[in-house]
């Protein structure tokens, strides 16, 4: 990828080649971007990501003369450039987009935008379903065989959680956290090599260490700026329904791996109801079993599919039971009959790191019944209330159905209300 000014000027003599694109924009009477179209750019993009990756120059004409882009509308085309890598391309591409202050042929300034797009993890296709490789300074259709291989060949290599986080650097991860990790520093071995070791950290395109995936979801300062859907959508309702008119409270639930596991226990210890008998000595009737609820919310960080772009955890509270919605379909060798018995990790990484992570609560660590745990929400869920919790899919995520522990209320005893 191009990053200093003498590489993108060394850049715009050679002219276009495999991995850079010149595209003069031209803006509208309207105050949009009349050329290129859509279609142009997203083309573009798609070549780029099923090849090497490579990078758009915005405001460049075909033989590499600065044209310049207006000032007053560098905010728009960043707009319209991400629009078009998010709604135009299938699957989703997240472009790096800088700006770079050139001289025109006349002496003026100008302002050009650099479009950075790596190579892809998936297989990409614009939104009419064509697929394109990036071959010299030309795109062509990829189809057949071609295809087929190229399907074959990033299947194979593609570990979502062990890939390097492109926007983020050493700087985001909590050096703190890590250390205590790993019980302190190595003395034997250095500390950038030890957490390349153990996949925190890894080496990106033009051999850039970033943290992994896994490394910024367990141990990032604030993963979400990175990986802006990994997070915990909550909300309470009074009744049964979701609706609008029922909400009660409602929540974002951020941090890192294990800091959303407590948050979201605490969330749901904090709005179920505890209603209690006292007869004689006081007795209560909290509405879910603590352990089901920790155990249902650690799946579900531990195992949602972290590549969807735009979907998060969303965990609901009703009256008479608990919703949790994971995203990511199951995967072939699984089916929601057969997920007490076998064991699939989506997340290899991030699960080994939260095996060896103690939670501040438990003292325990966060993953301690490996492959147990859809067992043991089964089974101590419908202990606790009588009546199973029930997993089913719904397009591309897993809802977890956890219901509540009938309340003395409902069998005519007096209690006494929390």
């Amino acid at each position: 990828m191009v990053y200093k000014l003498e590489d993108i000027e060394r850049q715009l003599m050679v002219g276009e080649d495999s991995r850079s694109e010149f595209k003069e924009i031209v803006i509208s009477e309207k105050r949009r971007v009349q050329s290129p179209d859509t279609k142009a750019i997203a083309d573009e993009m798609v070549a780029f990501a099923n090849t090497d990756g490579g990078t758009i120059f915005l405001g460049v004409d075909d033989k590499g003369i600065v044209r310049g882009l207006p000032n007053k509308r560098l905010e728009d085309i960043e707009k319209w450039i991400i629009n078009i890598a998010t709604n135009n391309c299938s699957p989703p591409i997240r472009p790096i987009l800088h700006r770079e202050q050139l001289i025109r042929s006349d002496g003026t300034d100008a302002v050009i935008i650099l479009v950075e797009i790596h190579r892809g993890l998936f297989v990409h296709a614009t939104n009419s379903g064509l697929h394109y490789e990036r071959i010299g300074s030309t795109k062509q259709i990829l189809s057949g065989t071609r295809l087929a291989r190229l399907f074959q060949k990033r299947e194979r290599t593609f570990i979502f959680d062990e890939r390097p986080v492109l926007t983020a650097t050493l700087n985001d991860l909590d050096q703190g956290k890590l250390a205590r990790y790993l019980d302190g520093p190595s003395q034997t071995i250095p500390w950038q090599d030890l957490l390349q070791n153990i996949k925190v950290i890894s080496t990106s395109a033009g051999d850039v260490i970033r943290p992994t995936v896994a490394g910024i979801l367990a141990f990032g300062k604030a993963p979400q700026n990175h990986l802006p859907s990994a997070y915990i959508e909550a909300a309470v309702y009074r009744n049964i329904h979701l609706t609008s008119h029922d909400l009660v409270h409602s929540d974002r639930i951020h941090g890192n791996a294990g800091e959303q596991i407590e948050t979201a226990i605490k969330f749901v210890d904090r709005f179920m109801l505890k209603p209690a008998q006292k007869p004689v000595g006081r007795i209560d009737y909290p509405q879910y079993d603590i352990r089901t609820i920790r155990e249902a919310i650690v799946n579900a960080v531990a195992h949602r599919d972290y590549s969807i772009l735009g979907s998060k955890i969303r965990m609901f509270l009703f009256s008479d039971r608990i919703e949790i919605y994971s995203p990511g379909r199951l995967p072939n060798a699984l089916t929601i009959d057969s997920m007490a018995y076998n064991v699939f990790t989506r997340n290899q990484l991030l699960v080994n790191f939260l095996s060896r992570m103690k939670s501040p609560t438990t003292g325990c660590a966060f993953l301690e019944s490996r492959g147990e745990g859809v067992r043991l929400i089964l089974s101590i869920g419908e202990t606790h209330a009588g009546r199973s919790p029930v997993y089913k899919l719904y397009g591309t995520e897993l809802v977890l159905t956890i219901w509540s522990k009938p309340s003395p209320h409902e069998i005519n005893n007096p209690i006494i209300q929390d």
